[in-house]
């Protein structure tokens, strides 16, 4: 019997050693997985604060114009809009930042898409509200960042807005 608690004692102590190390394991890929090559956290956030200079503007291209959501007057409105991201290209970014440009550049029918989504989810009424622009901008910012995983692009810039 001794032999077989021994046994039963040695085969604890392994499975408890080895969950630590998974754990241990876990922790670190799950530390590296979250962060970014510049070593900043990776949680996609909306509110950063990048120095002017640092930041380069993106242009999605021409305006987009599309229908809005009907609001509570029933009637059909439409947004003609110009965006262009506000990119950190600062010496600390520069490579992320340079891959990140050229993936937009490829990438711009993605960034039409989530504006298009972002503005067909709103009503007429939705966009004339007090700070309706400032909330609209934020969640387009959110969603881009997060289509393309990144905390790079700090800003969404409207040059033009037009509802109908």
């Amino acid at each position: 019997m001794g032999k077989n608690k021994m046994g039963m004692v040695l085969i604890i102590i392994l499975l408890v050693a080895l969950l630590v190390l998974f754990a241990v394991g876990f922790a670190f890929l799950y530390k590296a997985m979250n962060k970014t090559n510049g070593g900043v956290d990776n949680q996609i956030t909306v509110e950063q604060t990048v120095p002017m200079e640092d930041i380069t503007t993106f242009s999605i291209g021409d305006p987009i114009v599309t229908n809005l959501l009907k609001g509570p007057d029933g009637k059909d409105h439409v947004v003609k809009i110009s965006v262009n991201l506000g990119i950190n290209t600062s010496k600390k970014t520069s490579k992320e930042a340079e891959k990140l440009l050229t993936t937009l550049e490829s990438q711009k029918t993605v960034v039409k898409d989530i504006i298009l989504g972002v503005c067909r989810s709103k009503t007429y009424e939705e966009l004339n509200e007090t700070d309706a622009r400032l909330v609209f901008k934020d969640e387009m910012l959110l969603k881009i960042k997060e289509a393309f995983a990144t905390n790079l692009i700090v800003d969404v810039y409207i040059d033009d807005i037009l509802l109908q």
